[in-house]
């Protein structure tokens, strides 16, 4: 049996992988616009675990809890220093291109919350991107950092769980970012749109208590 794709499914199938011959099945490219059209119509079981990335729909497996807590501890340190100027997200979209909608761990946009109430926050908007990595390691720093570049973020931080480290991504060229440096302990730590807020890469992933912010 052949599964031929040539638009987005509207209703769930299942496929058992042992009749999909190789050779005989297309892939199909998706668009951000077909996707939600499917995630509205119900096509799939768990949309909240699903990104966009090049066309291609990636579910993302559930966090265990040491990824969510240090995700959500990185958040709320961001969030209590740039507040002020900026709104911060956690696992919410970002849509990069027409056929890219990637789900970074945390998100810092410019502006206010209100100021994305009708429509996604695209590259322009961003501020920081952090994603939190223990698993993925190598396609975080790897290939999900050349799509970042390609779309023009400026600042990516990898937090690597494993290592309470930070490699920081920054001068981004559509072949690659141009200066990547691995903080950790001490060494500090600061968003490139707001060098005033600045912390050690311990306090950031809270293996110490951070300064108090006025």
């Amino acid at each position: 049996m052949t599964l031929t794709l040539d638009k987005p499914q509207t209703e769930r199938v299942t496929v058992p992988v042992a009749t999909l011959p190789q050779g005989e099945i297309r892939e199909y490219h998706w668009t951000v616009d077909a996707l939600y059209r499917a995630l509205n119509a119900g096509v799939f079981e768990h949309p909240e675990r699903l990104e966009l990335i090049q066309g291609r729909i990636i579910e993302n497996m559930s966090q265990g809890p040491r990824h969510s807590t240090l995700a959500s501890i990185v958040a709320d340190m961001l969030r209590e220093s740039m507040r002020r100027r900026f709104a911060v997200r956690e696992e919410k979209g970002v849509r990069i291109d027409f056929d890219g909608e990637p789900i970074p761990d945390v998100l810092v946009l410019k502006g206010r919350q209100a100021d994305y109430l009708d429509r996604q926050p695209v590259p322009e908007d961003v501020a920081l991107l952090v994603e939190v990595s223990d698993t993925t390691v190598i396609y975080d720093l790897g290939g999900k950092a050349l799509l970042y570049a390609q779309a023009g973020i400026t600042d990516y931080w990898v937090v690597l769980m494993n290592e309470a480290a930070i490699v920081r991504h920054r001068e981004p060229t559509p072949e690659r970012y141009q200066s990547v440096a691995r903080l950790a302990g001490a060494e500090a730590i600061s968003p490139l749109a707001m060098p005033e807020a600045i912390w050690t890469i311990n306090a950031l992933l809270g293996r110490e208590e951070a300064p108090e912010v006025n």
